[in-house]
């Protein structure tokens, strides 16, 4: 038997993915220092974007720290 998640749950997850990308953000402005953190912060928001509608959130935060590290290395 399948169970409908709650929009209190979702919230929930939401809020928790969305703390992880704050903490994602400010971990890569401290990496790559040599980049404006407004930067850093466009890059989060936009790969971001990119998985909003996302069936599992779960695992967004670590598909976006991937994906901003790449173009912050030039990859």
């Amino acid at each position: 038997m399948t169970t409908n998640p709650t929009l209190e749950t979702l919230a929930n997850q939401h809020d928790q993915v969305q703390s992880q990308l704050d903490d994602l953000t400010t971990r890569l402005a401290h990496d790559y220092r040599n980049t404006a953190p407004e930067t850093v912060r466009t890059y989060v928001r936009n790969e971001s974007a990119r998985f909003s509608d996302a069936r599992v959130q779960a695992f967004v935060p670590v598909l976006v720290e991937r994906a901003v590290r790449n173009r912050l290395r030039g990859d």
